[in-house]
């Protein structure tokens, strides 16, 4: 499959349905296996090659996704910090599929981006300069009652990249 006419937002949705077909032909060949029936064995050996190849074209998406996210950030630390850290406004945050970001915390978070208080005169200068940097954001979940507590705790604590943010609202 041809990638390159995919934006990120196309190859993110891409990747989501690809990664729902794969579940749905696992649990097939799991549901396949425990029948043991020896009339479906090439049904199974079927289904082991369409999961090989789901895996393959999900493992293509996700280098395309990298590339194009390596390309250009498109939210730095500093704005999300001065948009929504200073004046404390809420903001929903998407993650790209592929990042770490997106496995340990979900699709999306919901809440206000934290600022360091001890260091408000250091945003203000790389605001100044211009800044565009990728880096942690730590945040504070304010929506999500089905997030655990830990969960919550390190996206306090630990953050994750701007890099990994797909879009904003």
């Amino acid at each position: 499959m041809d990638l390159s006419s995919f934006d990120l937002e196309g190859l993110q949705s891409l990747h989501l349905s690809y990664h729902r077909i794969l579940e749905n032909h696992i649990n097939k060949l799991e549901e396949l296996n425990k029948n043991n029936n020896s009339d479906d064995k090439l049904l199974r050996e079927l289904m082991e090659i369409k999961i090989e190849q789901f895996r393959i074209q999900i493992s293509a998406i996700e280098d395309r996704i990298n590339a194009l996210n390596n390309q250009k950030l498109r939210f730095s630390v500093e704005y999300m910090k001065w948009h929504f850290g200073v004046f404390k406004k809420a903001v929903q945050i998407h993650f790209l599929p592929t990042s770490n970001a997106f496995k340990t915390y979900g699709g999306y978070i919901t809440g206000t981006v934290l600022i360091d208080e001890d260091d408000p005169e250091g945003l203000m200068q790389a605001i100044r300069e211009g800044k565009n940097s990728d880096g942690i954001i730590k945040f504070d979940e304010t929506v999500s009652d089905e997030m655990p507590g830990d969960i919550k705790e390190k996206l306090r604590t630990i953050g994750f990249y701007a890099s990994e943010i797909i879009t904003i609202y």
